[in-house]
């Protein structure tokens, strides 16, 4: 099955978790400013299948982008990267605090990658009663959105779904810098 088809499978679960837009339901200008913020030159609009926007205004300049073959994200806490969907190993839900204090929900992808996803706060009963027929419990530092969508990666890319909370990681940004091979 494709990540389309997964995707369609769960869009009426997906839409629960509110900064989600699905394909066909992107509004063109908002992805055209996601790929020239953070993934400029390697992806066409029509490509994009999920966008999840975490800016106040909705400009989409910030968050993160599925398409079949990639993933893209960035926020200022987080960083820019992508991803090939293919090398996804693992998906945790997390909430750091940056400067010690500032909440931040996010995923912790691979180990190392952090994406700060801060609009995904949703705590709807059909979402928990969901995760709860899938035999996830969510604690009360995560949101059920956040736990669901996680939830789906896992599901629909195979990758391995870490609900354990992480060590402390250390003031942002929170990203693998490539050029040094380090977190």
């Amino acid at each position: 099955m494709s990540l389309y088809d997964h995707i369609h499978e769960s869009r009426h679960l997906l839409k629960l978790c509110g900064d989600i837009s699905i394909k066909p339901d992107i509004k063109p200008k908002k992805i055209k400013k996601a790929i020239k913020s953070y993934a400029s030159g390697n992806i066409e609009s029509d490509q994009v299948l999920i966008l999840i926007d975490n800016t106040v205004f909705g400009s989409g300049k910030q968050g993160m982008m599925l398409t079949e073959e990639m993933l893209f994200a960035f926020s200022n806490i987080s960083g820019k990267y992508s991803i090939k969907v293919k090398d996804l190993e693992s998906v945790s839900p997390q909430l750091r605090k940056a400067l010690g204090v500032v909440p931040q929900i996010g995923l912790v992808l691979n180990g190392g990658y952090f994406v700060s996803l801060p609009g995904m706060v949703e705590d709807r009963d059909k979402i928990r009663d969901y995760l709860g027929w899938e035999g996830v419990l969510v604690g009360s530092e995560l949101s059920p959105a956040i736990v669901l969508f996680s939830l789906f990666l896992h599901k629909a890319l195979g990758c391995e779904l870490i609900l354990e909370k992480e060590s402390d990681p250390g003031p942002p940004p929170w990203y693998i810098d490539e050029s040094e091979g380090s977190v």
